[in-house]
């Protein structure tokens, strides 16, 4: 298997068993000293693994596609990887069912140590959300004031967090900073031609 086809199904990998709660090996794509940046904790990868935000029932499914990740290998031990993602996350707000869609871009950092390819990093970048009632029929009423000061990329997650009774930063990494956006990228393509 060639690098870029080992990458692809290492993120690819990550993602599955992340929605499916197998811990152990959702831990066993990443090395030890990799740190994770999503909405709801930014630390090292065992703050990741077997945690979930606030509004996360997890009796209730998550279904995450990937669709294509795109590679950047900029030396024989490090790459960054594009990862197109669409979740849709089904919670109770308000007393009723609601299916919570995340398009996000995830900037996966991979490094390759004793031959064996491993994520180092992960962040989050938003896109867009949406929010819709899991039943057909069923009334949904948000006030838009409750949205006032809530992101566009992802102002529904932010709400239904909210509302939970978490906790959620205005400062995410999302398409409409391009500023911060091109200042990741730039950062992931100097980490990765750092590599051996």
């Amino acid at each position: 298997m060639s690098d870029t086809e080992e990458l692809m199904q290492l993120v690819t990998r990550e993602r599955q068993y992340r929605v499916r709660h197998e811990d152990a090996k959702l831990a066993a794509q990443y090395w030890p000293d990799a740190a994770v940046e999503t909405s709801w904790q930014r630390g090292g990868v065992q703050s990741f693994v077997a945690h979930a935000p606030a509004e996360m029932d997890t009796g209730l499914p998550i279904i995450t596609r990937v669709c294509g990740p795109v590679v950047h290998q900029r030396s024989a031990t490090r790459a960054y990887i594009e990862v197109p993602t669409i979740s849709n996350y089904w919670e109770r707000l308000h007393g009723k069912e609601v299916v919570l869609t995340e398009y996000m871009r995830l900037l996966d950092r991979a490094e390759k140590r004793d031959g064996i390819w491993k994520l180092a990093g992960m962040l989050s970048i938003y896109e867009s959300d949406s929010l819709a009632p899991a039943i057909p029929g069923t009334a949904l009423t948000i006030d838009p004031e409750a949205l006032k000061g809530l992101r566009h990329p992802y102002r529904f997650l932010a709400y239904t967090r909210l509302e939970a009774g978490g906790q959620i930063s205005q400062d995410l990494l999302g398409i409409d900073q391009p500023d911060a956006l091109a200042a990741a990228y730039q950062e992931a393509e100097a980490w990765a031609k750092a590599g051996a």
